[in-house]
């Protein structure tokens, strides 16, 4: 049995879906275990991009089933758009499996997720998709699961608690409820179809010889151990894995950490290197820079070893896929972050830090820019000098090997060392 596993290194937006898509072409399993919606991975099939948000990237291949875990948490609107997005592109849907035990997002909790978010003074920047209204619905122990769906009358009755508990407790209003009347009707006929792909996925989990597990956002945005409170709900590091599918980490071959060539980060929150100069501008310019699931503008900032360095130790990494150095082609000087400064105390650990984030100094190191294309590059010994050195210096830095490295979108733009 041959497991891998795919993790953000940074915030999030890291080109996950692109890696899985390359390494699912000889597994038979690809399986999400964390998040919902609120993820974006963007995958291309004959030149066509598609933006997946809940369904595993492996559904690029018609032989490869694809699971939705039990640490996710499903929106059925969305899903059934995903259905159906896929469906257009000429792929199949026969192929996907939900667990029955991965929670449910309902048009209540994208209420509550909005208007919390509205009311906020210190606003955390999320997606709005209920992802965590849902999660502490799941840990209050009050959450409707996937097996719930397939009682309908159950459902409604379980709905109509959610509301009243919603209006009691003053998270929506009678107004919202009647705003989203055609939406709750949605949701219940989209929790009909997809409940024929609610199962029991344990035995898929364990039962198949090679299975890659696709995680969502990024190590940074982890609930435990991201810049709190600036995360997401659930953890996108390799420990969600063990509880997100019931999978023993101790089983798992590979764990590779993906990493773009430079950082980007959606909402609010600390970003150390983060640029507002012209050099931010052409980053989010060239890479497009905007989210998959949003679309707000990404901001962006310099490669950060110190947050790669921490990931790679969260994580236990034994391997790194960098992606979009092709962005970085047209730049004279590129910079590294190799260490930090707060409060006239200086360290290569983010951990020294995590809780003064918002005072970190960048201590950059410089490094020439190639000036010419990679784009499309499938060799290491035909990228640049300087861009040979750049990878190089980045495995000195951060003591692992980088063994793929991306130089454009398409599913072929791949360096394999």
């Amino acid at each position: 049995m041959a497991i891998s596993a795919i993790i953000g290194g940074q915030w999030g937006d890291e080109g996950k879906g692109k890696v899985v898509d390359l390494l699912s072409s000889n597994v038979d399993v690809v399986a999400r275990y964390q998040g919902g919606a609120n993820a974006g991975h963007t995958v291309y099939k004959d030149n066509q991009k598609i933006v997946l948000h809940q369904i595993p990237s492996g559904v690029m291949r018609s032989d490869c089933k694809c699971l939705l875990g039990n640490g996710m948490v499903i929106d059925p609107i969305e899903l059934v758009k995903e259905f159906e997005n896929v469906k257009s592109k000429g792929l199949t849907i026969d192929n996907i499996f939900i667990s029955m035990n991965a929670h449910i997002t309902s048009p209540i909790h994208k209420l509550i997720d909005i208007n919390s978010e509205n009311k906020s003074k210190n606003k955390i920047g999320t997606t709005g998709k209920g992802i965590g209204p849902t999660y502490v619905d799941k840990y209050n122990r009050k959450g409707i699961r996937a097996c719930d769906l397939l009682d309908s009358e159950n459902l409604k009755s379980k709905i109509e608690v959610q509301i009243n508990r919603a209006l009691n407790s003053q998270q929506i209003s009678s107004n919202d409820l009647k705003s989203i009347k055609d939406e709750l009707d949605n949701f219940f006929n989209a929790c009909i179809i997809i409940a024929s792909h609610i199962t029991d996925i344990i035995p898929m989990v364990h039962g198949t010889n090679n299975l890659l597990v696709e995680g969502a956002q990024g190590t940074l945005l982890d609930i435990d151990h991201g810049t709190y409170p600036f995360v997401t709900s659930s953890n996108p590091s390799s420990g969600g894995i063990t509880t997100g599918l019931g999978l023993p980490l101790n089983k798992i071959d590979r764990l590779i950490g993906i990493f773009k060539a430079y950082t980007t980060r959606v909402g609010n929150g600390p970003f150390p290197t983060e640029l507002f100069d012209q050099d931010g501008e052409k980053l989010q310019n060239i890479g497009k820079e905007f989210g998959a699931t949003t679309g707000r503008p990404r901001r962006c900032g310099w490669f950060d070893a110190p947050l790669a360095n921490y990931s790679i130790m969260i994580n236990g990494f034994n391997e790194i896929t960098m992606t979009k150095l092709d962005i970085l082609d047209e730049f004279d000087e590129i910079k590294v972050c190799t260490e930090y400064e707060c409060n006239g105390k200086r360290s290569k650990n983010l951990s020294t830090f995590i809780n003064q984030f918002e005072d970190i100094k960048p201590i950059y190191t410089k490094v020439p820019g190639w000036k010419c294309s990679t784009v499309g590059t499938d060799s290491f010994n035909n990228l640049p000098k300087k861009a040979q050195e750049y990878i190089q210096y980045i495995e000195q830095i951060l003591s692992i090997p980088i063994k793929h490295i991306s130089t454009g979108p398409k599913r072929n733009d791949m360096i394999i060392r």
